[in-house]
């Protein structure tokens, strides 16, 4: 257990340096659409994903679950998704992050597998339950 804990707090403190010096020049690639979450319903890649995102994106940006706080950035809990909410489109946001904004791609950064385990936190979180997918924003 203080093993996975240590190893947790390498990859915020590596994820925190990653979003404080992320260059602005992003390439834009094409979304795929038919990416399906391999971690989807998985409790334990969820727990893992829950621990990533608090420690990492509600510290600068993002708001955690249920959080009364407003972020700077999008709350993703709220059913309403500006850049896509299927899985396809959300890999996509988080891999190669979102442009004028301070959303930083992770892809190369970090490995897919725990890009995926944070998505599927975000689902299992989400207010948009009973299968109903998250609706894109229309902003």
């Amino acid at each position: 257990m203080r093993q996975r804990g240590h190893t947790l707090f390498i990859l915020t403190v590596t994820l925190c340096f990653i979003v404080l010096v992320e260059s602005s020049a992003r390439t834009e690639t094409p979304v795929d659409n038919s990416l399906k979450n391999p971690f989807a319903g998985n409790a334990e890649a969820i727990a893992t994903g829950k621990v990533l995102f608090e420690a990492t994106c509600t510290g600068y940006c993002h708001a955690a679950a249920g959080s009364a706080r407003a972020g700077r950035c999008p709350n993703l809990f709220d059913c309403e998704w500006k850049h896509g909410s299927s899985d396809g489109e959300i890999f996509h946001s988080v891999t190669d992050g979102i442009p004028k904004t301070e959303m930083v791609g992770f892809k190369g950064k970090l490995p897919d597998e725990i890009l995926w385990k944070v998505i599927a936190y975000l689902r299992s979180a989400s207010q948009c339950q009973n299968s109903n997918v998250p609706a894109t924003a229309a902003h």
